[in-house]
């Protein structure tokens, strides 16, 4: 980036429909792109410092950042801002969003390969052991299935509306991710869920145009999340008040632990289900190509 203009930079949220956690043990996921997400502003500083007062952040740039910057080449330091419109820590992709978009912010003109490389560097600094999931579709949008080493296959499909759910118990990806591949290695009950949400995700894939057949897939991945005991008293909870508000199907979406649930079909009535009951929620649309 040269100069001291002010240099911009986007990252999509995203949201797991089918195969969270499957996708990690080389089963397909089917995900898509959230309309909203992470807009950094980076500009040549006297000290490296990055501000997300959504995040109520407000210190020196993280290892993450720093390691896009190594991968950049660049050294000069830089004051980031983002604003961002996505929650963290509620399993929808908000710190590849920022990876993405900070990459973009400092490194300018770049092909969508190259920000997902480097913006995966930052990502494993924040989990560890990512699928890669999240920075594809940070950085690309629109909906796809994923497999861990082969990429995201990209599927023409007209975008479509969830309701989202917060449950508001912040997770650890890391964290999840490493008890379910404890729990994999003792049970095959384990094992043979995961083999499932790999199927329905690909069942996934012919039911993004029919909420009710969708809603039936969602239903059926929450009950295998339950098997690998990803979810929680809350994320139960907001399944069960979305299916009664008249929604198709509910799941929890991500790692678990926590975060977030999404339904399909009768979002608004979902939505206000749920903010009756003290949950934050909105209806996103999904699946818009970056």
């Amino acid at each position: 980036m040269a100069g001291s203009a002010v240099a911009v930079g986007f990252g999509r949220g995203k949201v797991i429909l089918l195969g969270e956690h499957a996708v990690v043990f080389g089963h397909p996921a089917l995900a898509a792109g959230l309309g909203v997400g992470v807009t950094v502003e980076a500009v040549p500083a006297a000290a490296d410092s990055i501000e997300i007062p959504a995040w109520g952040v407000a210190a020196p740039i993280s290892a993450a950042i720093a390691a896009v910057k190594d991968a950049l080449g660049e050294h000069r330091p830089f004051a980031l801002h983002a604003d961002a419109r996505v929650p963290a820590r509620a399993g929808l992709g908000s710190s590849a969003a920022l990876a993405v978009a900070a990459t973009r912010a400092l490194g300018g003109r770049l092909d969508d390969d190259t920000v997902e490389r480097i913006a995966d560097r930052a990502e494993r600094v924040f989990h560890e052991n990512p699928s890669g999931v999240d920075v594809a579709l940070a950085t690309r949008g629109g909906f796809g299935v994923f497999r861990r080493g082969v990429g995201l296959a990209p599927l023409a499909a007209a975008p479509l509306r969830l309701a989202v759910g917060l449950s508001g118990e912040p997770r650890s990806t890391a964290v999840m991710v490493a008890r379910v591949g404890e729990l994999a290695t003792r049970s095959a009950l384990a094992r043979q869920a995961l083999a499932e949400l790999g199927g329905l995700a690909e069942e996934g894939r012919a039911a993004l145009a029919d909420p009710a057949g969708l809603g039936g897939l969602f239903d059926a991945a929450h009950r295998r999340l339950q098997t690998l005991e990803v979810s929680t008293a809350k994320l139960d909870a907001l399944c069960d008040l979305a299916k009664r508000a008249g929604a198709a199907g509910a799941k929890l979406t991500g790692a678990g632990g926590g975060g977030a649930a999404i339904a399909v079909g009768a979002e608004e009535a979902v939505v206000a289900a749920w903010r009756a009951a003290g949950f934050e929620a909105f209806v996103a649309e999904v699946g818009a190509c970056a």
